[in-house]
């Protein structure tokens, strides 16, 4: 798991090249935005936690969260889901994996709501790229899913985990608590976020107009779905250097534009993976780094019958 440690001081290596020329403030900005979103978003996730294990307390679950958010950068989005899902199942032992992996789906429904929201304006405001899928491939998708679900059904194991998957996903069945206590932080670190991005744009001299920022947000939240650490950021960089001068219908500096490439995930990486470090010493109680790398450890899922 450590191996970040690694990736992020490589990444260092080029990063003061690519931010000599950005402006200091803007930059700085674009930074505090993206944690205060993290933070936004680990509030939220507690929520839906609290929902059906009462006791976990709210700082806590933000931590979890904020941990694995911050090494996302070089695990990939779902390694940092991993580990915020280890380190919630290390301190409530009543949870199991499915149950967890169900609040993640809770929480990602804002996620794909948003997100199909974001596509729609882009398509309003005139942003390229985006195709609808063949009626056929959406129909073998359906019917190919519906049949493994049925069969799965079959199976007890698969049932049990399914109401246990339910378990996690419990804030989902009272609109309410929902409404009042997910929501906002969700809507809060999404509108943070956004800024972050604007911020980043302005701190490298780039248009950061709502069609621009709509772009660059679905080039990056498509790069994020790659469960291959470092290949979700190349993804994203390729499509943000065409998209940009799309979105903003008029020529933008290609060497600014490589910059922030380089810069933004080279920024948030180094920050995540040193806050996210941070927090796991005082989580995991560790002193030494070979103590932490041996906690660290112990968040992967056991096999069934291991000991912890």
């Amino acid at each position: 798991m450590f191996a970040p440690v690694a990736v992020a001081t490589g990444v260092a290596e080029g990063l003061a090249d690519a931010v000599a020329d950005a402006h200091l403030w803007w930059l700085l900005a674009a930074v505090g935005l993206h944690v205060a979103g993290q933070l936004a978003r680990g509030f939220a996730w507690g929520a839906v936690l609290r929902a059906a294990w009462p006791e976990v307390s709210p700082r806590q679950a933000c931590a979890w969260y904020v941990c694995g958010a911050g090494l996302t950068g070089v695990l990939s989005a779902r390694g940092g889901d991993a580990v915020r899902m280890g380190l919630a199942k290390r301190e409530v032992p009543a949870a199991t994996w499915p149950a967890l992996a169900g609040t993640l789906a809770a929480e990602g429904s804002f996620e794909v709501a948003s997100g199909v929201a974001f596509a729609l304006v882009a398509v309003g405001l005139g942003v390229g790229g985006l195709e609808t899928p063949s009626p056929w491939l959406i129909v073998a998708v359906v019917v190919g899913a519906t049949a493994v679900f049925l069969a799965a059904l079959r199976s007890p194991r698969v049932r049990r985990a399914i109401s246990e998957v339910g378990h996690g996903m419990a804030v989902l069945r009272d609109p309410r608590r929902f409404v009042r206590r997910v929501l906002p932080w969700q809507i809060a670190g999404r509108l943070l976020r956004l800024a972050s991005l604007g911020c980043f744009l302005y701190a490298f001299g780039l248009p950061a107009g709502p069609a621009v920022i709509i772009a660059a947000t679905l080039v990056q939240g498509s790069g994020r779905w790659l469960p291959i650490p470092g290949a979700g950021t190349a993804a994203a960089a390729a499509a943000l250097l065409a998209a940009l001068p799309v979105a903003a219908g008029h020529a933008v500096d290609a060497g600014a534009v490589g910059a922030l490439v380089i810069a933004q995930p080279a920024v948030l990486t180094l920050v995540g993976v040193t806050v996210s470090i941070a927090l796991l010493t005082g989580l995991l109680g560790a002193r030494t780094p070979r103590s932490l790398m041996r906690a660290a450890r112990s968040l992967t899922p056991q096999p069934a019958g291991a000991k912890p």
